[in-house]
């Protein structure tokens, strides 16, 4: 086989595994919906048609906490876990997002919990808000469902998202 025709179908083995990838997530997305009772057969998943990809945006919002508790893989998914609520809280009204911050700390925190985990958390909260209004402000797009896998050095994070409508 020349090495021509090896490159391109080594390059297609990898499109292949990225989709399978996306398949394997998008599957979980369309069971999540049927469970819900959404009728799902005119759904067509698209692969980042407007080119973002969501995952290094939750990575970019959460990074400074990565890299302070790099090593420590409860903390860091507990860290990508609350970027993902916090991004997707970001689009409900000022109301609902302060009752599903009080739900997130009641169900986080122990009912005997330190006041010092909640006011860590609550500060962790805030900054990933805070670093999603700067550094994304324009990107419109709910986090549907996510896959995180960790290792000894990389991060594997897959997100299936949707558009969501223009603010009211």
């Amino acid at each position: 086989m020349s090495n021509k025709r090896f490159k391109k179908s080594k390059k297609n083995l990898s499109r292949k595994k990225t989709q399978s990838k996306y398949h394997t997530l998008n599957l979980k997305v369309l069971d999540k919906l049927n469970s819900q009772g959404v009728n799902t057969e005119k759904i067509n998943f698209i692969d980042n048609p407007d080119g973002t990809k969501m995952s290094a945006v939750i990575l970019k919002i959460a990074e400074p906490f990565i890299k302070k508790y790099w090593g420590n893989k409860n903390r860091i998914r507990v860290i990508i876990s609350l970027a993902v609520t916090v991004w997707n809280i970001a689009f409900l009204s000022p109301k609902e997002q302060g009752d599903r911050q009080d739900k997130l700390l009641e169900d986080v925190l122990p009912k005997e919990g330190d006041a010092k985990d909640m006011v860590t958390l609550f500060n962790l909260f805030n900054e990933l808000q805070r670093r999603q209004k700067n550094l994304y402000p324009n990107i419109r797009k709910i986090i549907v469902e996510y896959d995180l896998r960790l290792d000894k050095k990389n991060i594997h994070l897959d997100i299936s998202s949707a558009p969501i409508g223009e603010e009211t």
